[in-house]
């Protein structure tokens, strides 16, 4: 199952946005910063602690562009993403 680790205060609020717009399954799991930095738990996941970061199954993924590519290409089934053939593509 796709994880979104969740780094209060963060550019992975547009991950949870973008699993919410798709209607797809995921686990959110919410990490507190401590009190500026992510926690340890969380730099587990990506060491300097930059965030987002999801887990879907042995895919670990960080950095928000790769993150939503990865899920609109996995999940999305065409939605929110225009194809290269699609006139608009390049706008």
């Amino acid at each position: 199952m796709l994880t979104v680790h969740h780094l209060g205060k963060s550019q992975s609020e547009r991950i949870v946005w973008l699993c919410e717009e798709l209607g797809i399954p995921y686990e959110l799991k919410i990490y507190t910063r401590a009190p500026v930095l992510a926690p340890e738990e969380y730099r587990a996941l990506h060491p300097i602690g930059a965030a987002p970061v999801i887990t879907d199954g042995e895919v670990t993924l960080a950095e928000s562009a790769a993150v939503v590519e990865y899920i609109v290409t996995k999940y999305g089934n065409g939605r929110l993403v225009l194809g290269p053939e699609h006139p608009d593509f390049p706008h």
